[in-house]
């Protein structure tokens, strides 16, 4: 689970702001706290500001860390999205820093990186224990040219670690998290006790869906199961789509696209590296999901052939509509559904909840996520301009964040600070501007 993130000189923060999911002084809703080692943890957070507050930058500085963890190395076309309201910045490291809890355990995973060269600076994971003691696994100062090994590992077991980190501490534009998790299957057969690199990463890999504005958020994996479809359809006529079934059916040659044609070929390229390898798997599915295309592509590991399936949506009155004949409002909360139906745990991101949807259908869908993590250990981190969503009814004080620029810089603050009484009308007091976060018209 998500315990804090942190970012510094990127976009629109340029000092240092920490986002915390720790729970308050709120008692309200105690049910939907997670509490490890007497420590609270949110599972959802609402972030409120004005247009150009910098809301989608913290979505992106997210988006960034979780890239840059998964590829091992800083994501394209990030040379210049250091803070650029003071001129030095190209020349100061950028700060990313994230806290999560693991099987009941927190750890601290960061790093430092000069944007503008594309090189990282320092590199850390550190285990946090109950009373704020820190336990460094692995300290990598690239300035100093410098790697330390935590003293929890064995000898046996640190040399070897030494050695990995010797043979990278000269690349500075690779993260070491990444490279202990690249082909090292067999390492942590002999060495259980780096199973700790795994953990974090996959953590990030698997676990943190932070999509960037205009990306759907989930996979659409859910799609692909024809025993979920029921479940799918029968959410999203809960929302009032007039949607009662999805189907899918088999597209022939003649009905294939142009893009779906250069997806073909990237799939078999991908699907022959993967049969190749030495425990392939036995088949492989693929979905396409843009605003014109919804469409799986499989391929069993021992046929020459692939299947290529189109979902339709089944109406009321019978009719089926591909994705690109449905509204947007209706695509934004299939997009959105799969959150609903999670199960395992995850962290979702989503930027502009409200973006194409009636608020009553923001609204309800906030507190349909609300009543279904109670049971789960699924977190939602969300952008919003709704203001209904501002109800002690629907959440508590500390679920609620705010976004302000101040001469140029983005600014984060929760609505705890300001300790509201739960009787008071926050949504009419946040667009007085008691809080913050709105825009100031001039005339």
């Amino acid at each position: 689970m998500l315990v804090q993130f942190i970012v510094d000189n990127y976009l629109s923060f340029g000092t240092r702001q920490e986002f915390s999911m720790f729970s308050g002084k709120s008692r309200a809703y105690q049910e939907r706290v997670k509490t490890v080692n007497n420590k609270g943890i949110l599972k959802f957070a609402a972030l409120f500001g004005t247009n150009a507050s910098g809301k989608s930058n913290f979505i992106k500085a997210m988006s960034f860390m979780d890239q840059a963890v998964e590829e091992g190395r800083v994501p394209l076309g990030n040379g210049n999205k250091y803070c650029r309201t003071q001129a030095n910045n190209r020349e100061r490291a950028s700060y990313f820093e994230v806290i999560l809890m693991e099987q009941n355990s927190f750890y601290s995973y960061g790093f430092e990186v000069l944007l503008s060269k594309g090189s990282f600076t320092s590199e850390w994971l550190i285990k946090l224990g109950s009373n704020g003691e820190e336990f460094p696994i692995f300290s990598r100062d690239l300035v100093a040219n410098k790697t330390v090994i935590g003293e929890q590992f064995t000898p046996s077991s640190e040399k070897r670690l030494q050695i990995y980190a010797d043979d990278m501490q000269g690349d500075s534009s690779a993260l070491f998290l990444t490279g202990m998790n690249t082909n090292k299957t067999s390492l942590y057969k002999d060495y259980p006790e780096f199973s700790v690199f795994q953990l974090v990463f996959q953590w990030f890999s698997k676990k943190f869906a932070a999509s960037e504005p205009n990306v759907p958020v989930t996979s659409g994996s859910t799609f692909l199961v024809d025993q979920k479809l029921k479940e799918v359809s029968a959410l999203l006529q809960s929302f009032d789509t007039d949607i009662v079934e999805i189907v899918n059916d088999i597209l022939k040659q003649g009905e294939i696209s142009p893009v779906i044609q250069k997806q073909i070929v990237l799939f078999e390229n991908r699907a022959n590296k993967l049969f190749q390898e030495e425990s392939p798997p036995k088949n492989l599915t693929v979905l396409l999901r843009d605003k014109h295309n919804f469409v799986s592509i499989s391929k069993e590991a021992d046929s020459d052939a692939y299947e290529i399936k189109k979902i339709f949506f089944r109406h009321a009155d019978g009719q089926e509509f591909s994705i690109d004949e449905e509204s947007q409002g209706t695509i934004r909360i299939m997009d959105l559904a799969e959150i609903l139906l999670t199960t395992e745990s995850c962290v979702f991101v989503v930027d502009e909840l409200d973006r194409c949807l009636h608020p009553q259908v923001t609204y309800e869908f906030v507190r349909k996520f609300l009543e279904h993590a109670v049971d789960y250990d699924i977190q939602l981190l969300v952008t919003s301009h709704e203001s209904r969503l501002l109800d002690f009814d629907l959440l508590r004080r500390d679920e609620i964040w705010f976004v302000e620029k101040r001469k140029g810089e983005s600014k984060l603050y929760s609505l705890e600070e300001f300790n509201e009484r739960n009787d008071r009308k926050i949504d009419r007091a946040y667009l007085d501007g008691r809080y913050g976060g709105v825009p100031v018209f001039t005339r």
